[in-house]
């Protein structure tokens, strides 16, 4: 699927190539950096993760942490071993578990940033905590970014389809979250690259 979506994003950014407005530089970095990812994925040894499902010590905590007392230190005396390690050893062990992700990481990052970046944000406010829009059926939307100050007490519970989404903005109080009853300012982007 990744790979799918790559060439896809590839496929239509070259679109753009004929487009005079378009900053040929840029969509070349980017058209350059989509195919080195592309020739990265497709030179992987084995399946994204294979090392991780192989790895023993992994298998081992995976297989043990689904059960209630699993990880206790009778049960799997090697993780409590390795958590008594100094952070340099732990912290090389993760690098190299990652270290076989690197690709797929830097794949989903390029996507998402260029998905991110294909909207401005419009800045909007609704006054009982709720916002609802229709999309346009003829665009294949990716994303629905919602976009709250720092500073805000709300948080954004997003519901919807590929014809609609709804907002409901809730503060955390005592107990129960509940909708918003004041002001809410936030921007919003409907992203599709």
């Amino acid at each position: 699927e990744l790979l799918k979506e790559l060439e896809r994003s590839t496929g239509n950014l070259r679109g753009l190539l004929q487009n005079p407005k378009v900053d040929h530089e840029r969509l070349g970095t980017i058209l350059r950096a989509l195919e080195h990812l592309t020739v990265n994925l497709h030179g992987l040894p084995a399946q994204p993760g294979q090392a991780l499902r192989e790895d023993s010590f992994i298998t081992s905590i995976r297989q043990r942490s689904s059960i209630p007392g699993g990880t206790c230190d009778f049960d799997l005396p090697i993780y409590h071993w390795w958590l008594d390690q100094s952070w340099k050893i732990r912290e090389q062990e993760q690098k190299r578990w990652y270290s076989s992700l690197n690709a797929v990481r830097q794949a989903i990052e390029m996507l998402l940033k260029m998905i991110r970046n294909s909207a401005e944000p419009r800045t909007l406010s609704t006054d009982n905590g709720s916002y609802q829009q229709q999309l346009d059926s003829n665009i294949p939307y990716q994303m629905v970014r919602v976009m709250l100050p720092d500073n805000s007490p709300y948080y954004t519970e997003i519901s919807g389809s590929k014809h609609r989404f709804s907002l409901r903005f809730l503060k955390q109080g005592q107990g129960k979250a509940g909708v918003a009853e004041d002001t809410v300012n936030f921007k919003l982007s409907c992203c599709n690259l």
